[in-house]
């Protein structure tokens, strides 16, 4: 039997997660307590005859929070991260943005979903892209490497999400931004719907209330934070739950 969600510390947390969107990466037909897949891309937005034209490995282990690529402002020649960049679709899109004169960082928690996304990558010809191996909050980076930092559904998962603020913070560059889709919240949850650690996959366990959010990236260094979207999707199964997509800044 599961231990209770409060009982688990952190690095439980990141290993559980790594562990659930491995199997993501290498049984995406299993089934879930969240969506994944191609008809989950769709239904958020992504194009099907885009996906027709991809490698069905971009995404058949596609499950992201929704859909960050209209608001993601990336331009020729731009460095640009992806934060739990999954198996790699949005790693593609964003790579037509900056072209062959960008670089690209793809990291994920997951061993077994980046090797997925690198293969992924590299059946559709990028080559500027450099992968890591580690948790959102630590990513080896220098200081003001990247021009934006992107995500899509990785702040709900992480244990400190503070930790992940900052870090996004440092790695930035003065004037960069970062532009991202996530699962928040209209008012807290009642506690009985986030017990399990299932309710963390779920993206309600760990998810912060929308102005909660919004507050704690000012307090760890980001500015001109605002919600560019929200709405509803298949990943936002509790009535309370919304995806938004968030812009902040690096003065």
């Amino acid at each position: 039997m599961l231990k209770p969600l409060a009982e688990y510390a952190p690095d439980e947390i990141k290993s559980a997660v790594a562990e659930r969107y491995g199997l993501v990466a290498t049984s995406p037909l299993q089934k879930f307590n969240f969506p994944v897949g191609r008809k989950f891309a769709e239904s958020v937005g992504y194009s099907p005859d885009l996906l027709d034209r991809l490698p069905i490995g971009l995404s058949e282990s596609f499950t992201g929070a929704g859909n960050p690529q209209a608001f993601v402002d990336a331009k020729p020649g731009e460095t640009l991260l992806d934060l739990g960049c999954g198996a790699g679709l949005d790693l593609y899109l964003y790579s037509q943005r900056i072209g062959p004169t960008g670089k690209l960082f793809g990291v994920d928690l997951s061993e077994a979903m980046l090797e997925k996304a690198r293969r992924n990558l590299a059946t559709v010809g990028v080559s500027n892209i450099e992968w890591f191996h580690a948790p959102a909050d630590a990513v080896p980076l220098p200081d003001s490497s990247v021009d934006i930092v992107t995500a899509n559904g990785i702040f709900n998962l992480s244990p400190n999400k503070d930790a992940m603020m900052r870090e996004v913070t440092r790695l930035l560059k003065p004037g960069g931004r970062t532009v991202f889709a996530e699962i928040v919240l209209k008012s807290d949850l009642p506690h009985e719907v986030r017990r399990e650690l299932n309710d963390w996959f779920r993206c309600i366990g760990g998810a912060l209330v929308q102005q909660d959010f919004l507050s704690r990236l000012q307090a760890n260094g980001l500015v001109n934070g605002q919600v560019l979207w929200s709405g509803r999707n298949a990943r936002t199964g509790h009535e309370l739950s919304i995806c938004a997509v968030i812009r902040a800044e690096k003065p």
